[in-house]
Order: structure tokens, then C-alpha cells, then sequence
């Protein structure tokens, strides 16, 4: 009888599941879009909007606290838990301490010393406990006790050796070994670290490419390599931190390997193939399960044979694209719960062997981007791990103005979260499935992605992918790093901030004008936090787990700010690499190209400058480089190609007036010969600043410098024939070097075409996956992921009766050419100070020091974004916008670089150096 019941139950559970996959495709998606005008943030029924087209409404108790958590590890007494955050900078410090019983937090914040961290384990009494990370150059295993209580206290921290490529080892997940050794991935050096915790001697095992995470059974090392095999004669490879790793042409890793260690002898005995970018693990009797992240699956080991004996496709719905990312799993009571870092789910799976396809159960919510599952058995609560939580909703920065009072917040105040998820009952499945379909926008799957009619007469934004539009070219143009109220807060329409604004309409005049004649989007933000995170969400339309984590863990093993990182890399490619699939012709103009060099000496921001000035008719003389000497590189094999070459890469040492005639001269060749591709991408970056950096134009006039090459592109296009059929849809990468009144991620964007509604201002939420759908709806070519494809467009801004005035752009009101002034003296800048005193002065002399020792990481052959520590940044162009008698906000005095360095934000590099 009881097994029947059983049965009963089961059956009922899975035809509940079945219900809700195969229901009204439409019953959500007709409520005004999936998220209507939500602001990113908490919501009134406590619900948050993330900036990438999710909602969360996490299951279970939640633990919120400052920072990301990487692993969460429960103690074997079963007590408490330990989480530990990635990097020190964004919210926490350390180690977290829950009570289980309650959900409490005992402890807080307990520093470890790291500015990176990753993993956490238990000795088997649990007297000990060991964390992974990095201080500065060095990685580092930190020695805890463990009190009575459950509370962790720095005993000791074994320093590791540099990885062998040089740099940074970047140790990852930790466990240990029967005999009490420590077990540690060191990912950047290709090995298994085999740590005697008492002496501190290390052994290396070498494994293959970027080992991540290591199970042990028995007298056994079950490492996931993350990177995958070895490369061999033929392959395509591309670098990822000093390793050549295995590609496809999209510049995505394509292998995946598990490599099985005798501890006995410290020897690999054999290297077994699984899925794309392995993961975490875990063991149920003699069968290891292997998440696989980057191809949405599951591999299962069979521990007697070291073989694969099944393979899991993971599919949170029926035919459902790559992009869940599943990146742990563990197993209870006969359940398979696998976290989808992406979904914000855990799925639960009945698995019963590897001789039967695992059924899906049904998905439980979490919060934002899990990473992590333990287990609580004593409670049976699982304990999940969700590293971007509930997003920039940390402690706001308080700014007070004439006796206004403003809250302030920035993309690094991460508030991440622990979930005690209670184990899952059919009712819980049923009821979790549904909300995690409504978090995703999946109810509206079958109307988003129906398929094209036939016969249909032209319109601006189809109704369906593939159904035909009047706009036949796109420009999709990338810029820096601004919030949505430090350049509108000052617009008088629209949700904006006045007391926030630092580049008002005097700086840019075009973003100005293009707010007012085309659709004002007060609503609309980037995905990523920073730059290596920003650049994937805008050109894939997704972050894929390895970036992610590397975001939240302070980037030691790379910093793809604009490519440089085959792992970073989704296996569902980018937005140029679909187009191109699909028949479209696409030409690209700086984004995602790592270097500009050539033969010539490389010259001065001036330089460049008088280049602009000649070939825009307004100078006469030689280019002191050539065009043509100078060529952008690219490490993406598909992009290589269809780069124009003499457009300059991410270099505050360039002028985007260059950027501009460079393009220009391109775009009239397009003209002349009537053949403009279908999709043109753009990266513009001097709205990004070199700071006070002396020889460089001040903050105002950099940006300026971006708003007029904006203005001008615009007017280009909209007097050539090809205004009538384009759109130009404008987002950034991130915003993070400013302060915004709604949320960090907020940005100022633009849709603009013939084919849009003018004047209006539109509140509805919009992300870049938004943006990404809407040039893939226009030129007819189907979603990439999970994410564009459960994505709206925004068709709402577009209209059948176009307006074909061309926009004519506002000369800048700011000479572009002011310059910071010298070391000693910086009249540009004090002039914003109301009261000169000498205290103002001398903070004048320290950040222009500071800006001029930082200068070289923004300029020339090493120029990268973000290498310079951003809040030092923010500091710099604050006082530069608003003067030396300005508080940055949150603070009560204008601060020298001696005190913002002393700030946990400014501890650790936002990009890392492995030189």
C-alpha cells in the first residue's frame, strides 16, 4: 500500500509538471510584458528585479549579507554553516557563520586577509577549517580552529608559489584527503596542490587545463578540469591566463575533463572526458556526477571503471537552448538537485541509475545566480549558495546638497545570500516550478518565439523572428561606464537625480538632445558589474558561469574587458558570430579587440588629437601615424575577419574624435558602394576618462569628447541613404564609476531611427538582453540562449510611421583639448572648487599624482579597462566634476588618495595583473 501511495504521489507530481510545461503559453506574458515598469530592486511583495530580466523570489529562509559567496560548507557536526565571499571589495570581507536551527547569523565578516576567496573545507572532526584565496600576488590556504560555538579563528596562512606560467595560482575549491592532507585546485597553474596542513609542504600533481573543483574517494582525486584537455597538433586554441585552451571558431572552449589522481602515488591515472567547462561534484554510492556549465549537462562516473556511464541534459523546459549553467549538485533521498546558476534554480531530477533517463521533478526558486549546494540533514534544509543574491542592494551612499539628502547606489555594493531551501515535497515542485516559469518569463516562450508567417507586410519591429522589417541596418554602439543619473540627472524629465548629475547637459549636449528627440529610456540597465562581465552580457546576451565567478572573485585568473579570455566565452557564442550563421553581414569596429599597435612610436593623447584635426579638414600636415599602421587585434577567430582594422581599441591615449573620422571614412565607402552591412558594432570608450592624469583632457572633456562622436554618428547616418532602413541602439557595457538614486546598473541608452517614437519618455524595464532580442527580431535571426529567447523586444518604442528628419549634433560647449594641468598645479579642476583653499590645492597635487602614476594602464599597448582600482577612479573624476570642497558621497570630507586607498573598495586591483 505504502508503495503504492508512493507511486501515486510521484505520478501526480509529474503530471503537475507536465501540466504547467505544456499550458497556455500566453497567460503571462499578456500582463504588460513579463516585468511591466518594475524599477531594479526590492519590490512591494518583497520580491527584487535583477538588471538582466529575472525576478527572484528566493524559496526558504534567506541570510542576506554584504559580498558574494563562492561555496558554503556545513559543518559535520551539522550545527552551522560557513559561507566566504569573492573578493573583499564588494560588501564583505570573509567568512560568514548561520546557525541552522534558526537561519541566524552568528558571526560576520571575519576577515581572512584575502582580497580573493573561493573555497571552504572542513577537517573531518571539524576542529579545522580551511579557506582558499589571494593576497595580492600570492595564493594563499588560511588554517582556522573552529570554537565550540562554530565560529572560525585564523590560526595560520600557507603561502603557494607562483603559478607556473607566472602570476597569480589563483587556488579555487579545497578538500581533504583520508590521510588529512589538503587537496586544492590551482587552477592557474594546471594542478592538483597536495598540502600537508601541519608543515605547509606542498606536491604538485599536474593535471590539465584550469582545475577548478576536486571530490576524493577513497584513496582517490577526482579533479574537473574547467579548461578541458590538453591542446593537441590542429586544434583551434585561444589563451586564457598563459594556457592555450581547445576552441571552436567562436573563440569558446569546446572540451571538458575530469583527471582521476592516485593519492598513493600522486599520479594522474587517467584524464576522462565529460561535458564543456566541468564544475563541482558529488557522490552517491560508486557514481560521481559532474556539472557541466557551459553545454548544460551532467556526467555521470562510474568510480569502478573511471568511465562515463550517462550524460544529463539539463532542460528546465521542454526543448529549452543552452544557457542554465548547472554548476553544483548533490544528492538527496534518491534526488538529483542540481543548482542552474543562470535559471536561479535548483531542478530536482529522480534519478535511479544510469540506465534510466533521470525525470525532471521540478524547480525550486532561488535567489540570484546559485553557485553552491550543502546539506543541512539535520534539518533537511538544503543550504544554497547564491553569489549575486539580491544584486547592488548593499548600503547606500548618502550624499547631502544644499540640505538635500541623496541615496546613492553603486554596481560594487553586492549583497549576496544564503537560501535554507526545506528538501522538496511534489506541492513544493509544483508551486516552485511555477514561480521560477514567472521569474524567467517562460509562460510567454511560445509567443516570443513563434514561428514567421508568411506574407507579411513589412514593419519596423516584427511580430515574430524571421516575419519581415523596414530597417535593414543596425548599429549597435558600446560606451563606458556611466549611470543613467550622472549624465540625465539634470534632463527636468524622467526619473532622474539632479543632485547626482556630473556631466549635465553643458557636457553633453548631444545625449541630451538625443533624450529629448528620441525616446527618453529611464529605465533600461546593463547586465554586468564591471567591464569582463559587461562586454559578455551585451554581445551574448549572457554571462557565463566562469565569468560570473570570476567577477565576484576579484578576476585573478583573467579580465575579458573587451575579449582576452577563451573560458569567458558562452558555448552559445556572440551576437556577431549568430548574425553571421544566419546570413547576415557584419563589420565590427573595436569591440571586443584587445590591442591597437603598429610599427611607430605610439605618440601623445595630443598626437592623435591634431590626426583628428587634419583628417577632419581642420589642420593641414602628415598624420603622425599613418592609417593603416596601427591595426586592432582581437583573440575571437570569427571576429578577426570582419574587424576593421585601423579602428582604435579601448585607449584613453585615442580621441573618439579619431575613432569617429575612422569610421566615417569607412561608412562612406559603405555608401559609395551600396553595400552597408546588416549589423555594424561599435566600441566608443573615452566617456570612461584618464582621470586628472596630466597630458590628458580633464573628465569633463573626455566625456564631451564621447557625447560629440555620438552626436556625429548619428548625423552621419541620418543624412545618408541608409537613414530611411537603420536603427542605432546605444548601451554601455557597465555602469559602474558612478552613483545612481534607483540602482547601480541603471544607464542612459538610446534607440534611434526614422522607425522609433519621438519625444516620448518610456519607464518600461529594459536590460541589454532586451536590446540584444531587438536586433535579432529586426534582422530576423533566432535567439542565441535561454535568456534572448525568453527576452521581449522593445517594440513598444517603434513606430510604422516613420519621421526621416535627420538629426543634426550639437558642437560640444567644452573645448575637447583642455587638458589637466601639471603636477604641481590643476586650474582646470580647482576651478569647480567654490572656495580655494590651500587644502584644496594640495588634494588637487595628490589626485593629480595619483591619476599621473596611474596613467600608463589606460594608455597604449597595456591599456585595459578597469586595471586602474575604480573606486580610486570614482574618487578622482568626483572631485574633478564637483570640486576639491565636495565630499564623495557617503563620506563626510574630501578625501587624498592616502585615505580612499585605505577603503575595503580599494584594497583590491578591479583587473588582474599576471605578467
Amino acid at each position: 500500500m505504502l508503495k503504492k501511495l508512493k507511486k501515486k504521489k510521484r505520478l501526480v507530481a509529474a503530471a503537475t509538471l507536465s501540466t504547467m510545461l505544456l499550458g497556455s503559453a500566453g497567460a503571462y506574458a499578456s500582463q504588460n510584458g513579463a516585468f511591466g515598469s518594475n524599477l531594479v530592486g526590492v519590490q512591494a511583495d518583497g520580491s527584487v528585479q535583477t538588471p538582466v530580466n529575472q525576478l527572484i523570489t528566493p524559496a526558504g529562509k534567506q541570510i542576506e549579507f554584504g559580498g558574494n559567496p563562492m561555496t558554503v560548507a556545513v559543518h559535520p557536526n551539522g550545527k552551522t554553516a560557513v559561507t566566504i565571499v569573492g573578493r573583499n571589495n564588494y560588501g564583505g570581507t570573509g567568512i560568514n557563520v548561520i546557525d541552522l536551527a534558526s537561519g541566524v547569523m552568528k558571526a560576520q565578516d571575519i576577515s581572512l586577509g584575502l582580497s580573493s576567496m573561493w573555497g571552504l573545507a572542513y577537517s573531518k572532526d571539524g576542529n579545522q577549517l580551511y579557506a582558499t584565496g589571494t593576497s595580492g600576488s600570492t595564493g594563499k590556504v588560511v588554517v582556522l580552529s573552529v570554537g565550540q560555538d562554530g565560529t572560525p579563528k585564523v590560526q595560520k596562512s600557507i603561502n603557494l608559489p607562483a603559478a607556473s606560467v607566472g602570476g597569480k595560482i589563483n587556488p579555487l575549491d579545497i578538500t581533504v584527503a583520508p590521510d588529512g592532507k589538503l587537496l586544492v585546485a590551482l587552477n592557474r597553474d594546471n594542478s592538483l596542490g597536495v598540502i600537508d596542513p601541519v608543515t605547509g609542504a606542498l606536491t604538485k600533481v599536474a593535471v590539465e587545463n584550469a582545475p577548478t573543483s576536486v571530490l576524493v574517494d577513497g584513496n582517490f582525486a577526482y579533479v574537473t578540469n574547467q579548461g578541458g584537455r590538453k591542446a593537441q597538433p590542429g586544434d583551434i586554441t585561444v589563451d586564457s591566463s598563459g594556457t592555450p585552451v581547445v576552441t571552436d571558431k567562436t573563440g569558446a572552449t569546446t572540451t571538458g575533463t575530469v583527471s582521476v589522481v592516485d593519492l598513493s602515488t600522486n599520479t594522474v591515472v587517467k584524464n576522462i572526458t565529460v561535458g564543456v567547462q566541468p564544475e563541482r561534484m558529488t557522490q552517491s554510492g560508486q557514481y560521481i556526477f559532474v556539472t557541466n556549465t557551459n553545454n548544460d549537462t551532467v556526467s555521470v562516473i562510474d568510480s569502478k571503471t573511471n568511465d562515463v556511464v550517462q550524460t544529463i541534459d539539463i532542460k528546465p523546459y521542454p526543448n529549452a537552448p543552452k544557457g542554465s549553467a548547472p554548476n553544483a549538485v548533490k544528492m538527496v533521498d534518491g534526488k538529483l538537485m542540481v543548482s542552474l546558476g543562470r535559471d536561479n534554480a535548483i531542478a530536482v531530477y529522480d534519478w535511479q541509475s544510469p540506465d534510466k533517463t533521470p525525470e525532471l521533478q521540478g524547480l525550486l526558486p532561488t535567489a540570484w545566480f546559485p553557485v553552491d549546494i550543502a546539506v543541512d540533514s539535520v534539518n533537511k534544509n538544503l543550504v544554497v549558495a547564491n553569489a549575486d543574491g539580491i544584486g547592488s542592494r548593499g548600503p547606500t551612499r548618502n550624499l547631502n546638497i544644499q540640505g538635500i539628502t541623496v541615496n546613492g547606489h553603486s554596481s560594487y555594493a553586492q549583497k549576496g545570500s544564503l537560501s535554507l531551501i526545506p528538501f522538496p515535497t511534489a506541492e513544493a515542485l509544483a508551486k516552485g516550478t511555477d514561480q521560477v516559469y514567472k521569474n524567467n518569463n517562460w509562460y510567454g516562450l511560445k509567443d516570443l518565439n513563434a514561428k514567421p508567417r508568411e506574407n507579411k507586410k513589412p514593419v519596423a519591429m516584427p511580430e515574430r523572428i524571421g516575419e519581415p522589417s523596414t530597417i535593414k541596418h543596425v548599429f549597435y554602439i558600446i560606451k563606458e561606464n556611466r549611470t543613467y543619473d550622472q549624465v540625465f540627472g539634470d534632463l527636468g524629465k524622467g526619473n532622474g537625480e539632479p543632485a547626482l548629475t556630473q556631466f549635465p547637459e553643458k557636457v553633453t549636449p548631444n545625449f541630451h538632445k538625443l533624450a529629448t528627440t528620441f525616446p527618453l529610456l529611464d529605465n533600461t540597465y546593463v547586465g554586468g558589474i564591471q567591464s569582463a562581465s559587461g562586454h559578455q552580457w551585451v554581445m551574448q546576451g549572457t554571462n557565463n558561469d566562469y565569468e560570473d565567478k570570476e567577477t565576484d572573485a576579484a578576476n585573478v585568473r583573467s579580465y575579458p574587458g573587451g575579449a582576452g579570455d577563451a573560458m569567458a566565452y558562452a558555448p552559445t557564442g556572440h551576437l556577431w558570430d549568430q548574425a553571421l550563421k544566419h546570413g547576415k553581414t557584419v563589420e565590427n569596429f573595436g569591440e571586443d579587440t584587445t590591442a591597437f599597435t603598429g610599427t611607430l612610436p605610439q605618440g601623445s593623447w595630443t598626437d592623435w588629437y591634431n590626426d583628428y584635426l587634419i583628417l577632419s579638414g581642420q589642420k593641414q600636415g602628415d598624420l603622425h601615424v599613418p592609417i593603416g599602421n596601427y591595426e586592432a587585434k582581437t583573440d575571437i577567430p570569427s571576429l578577426e575577419p570582419i574587424t576593421h582594422k585601423p579602428f582604435p581599441t579601448f585607449d584613453m591615449g585615442i580621441p573618439d574624435q579619431y575613432r569617429f573620422e575612422i569610421f566615417k571614412q569607412q561608412f562612406e565607402q559603405h555608401v559609395k558602394n551600396k553595400d552597408l552591412p546588416a549589423l555594424t558594432t561599435m566600441w566608443i570608450t573615452n566617456d570612461h576618462t584618464n582621470g586628472l592624469a596630466s597630458g590628458f583632457p580633464t573628465p569633463q572633456a573626455m566625456v564631451a569628447d564621447n557625447d560629440l562622436a555620438v552626436g556625429k554618428i548619428v548625423d552621419l547616418i541620418s543624412h545618408s541613404p541608409y537613414w530611411k532602413d537603420s536603427v542605432i541602439i546605444v548601451t554601455e557595457d557597465d555602469a559602474q564609476n558612478g552613483l545612481d538614486h534607483v540602482d547601480g546598473h541603471r544607464q542612459p541608452a538610446f534607440v534611434i531611427s526614422p522607425w522609433v517614437k519621438r519625444g516620448i519618455t518610456n519607464s518600461h524595464y529594459w536590460t541589454v538582453i532586451n536590446m540584444v532580442r531587438s536586433i535579432e527580431q529586426i534582422l530576423g535571426i533566432p535567439p542565441m540562449n535561454q535568456n534572448d529567447a525568453a527576452a521581449e523586444p522593445m517594440s513598444e518604442l517603434f513606430t510604422d510611421k516613420p519621421d526621416f528628419t535627420p538629426y543634426e549634433f550639437v558642437p560640444n560647449q567644452i573645448p575637447l583639448d583642455t587638458l589637466n594641468g601639471t603636477p604641481e598645479a590643476n586650474t582646470a579642476v580647482l576651478a569647480n572648487t567654490t572656495n580655494v583653499t590651500p587644502e584644496a590645492q594640495e588634494l588637487s597635487k595628490k589626485w593629480t599624482q595619483w591619476s599621473n602614476k596611474n596613467k600608463d594602464k589606460l594608455t597604449g599597448k597595456h591599456a585595459v579597462p578597469d586595471e586602474i582600482n575604480a573606486n580610486m577612479q570614482n574618487h578622482a573624476v568626483w572631485y574633478a566634476t564637483e570640486g576639491f570642497d565636495k565630499p564623495y558621497p557617503g563620506e563626510k570630507k574630501a578625501l587624498a588618495p592616502e585615505e580612499v586607498e585605505k577603503q575595503p573598495e580599494s584594497f583590491a586591483p578591479s583587473e588582474t595583473d599576471n605578467d
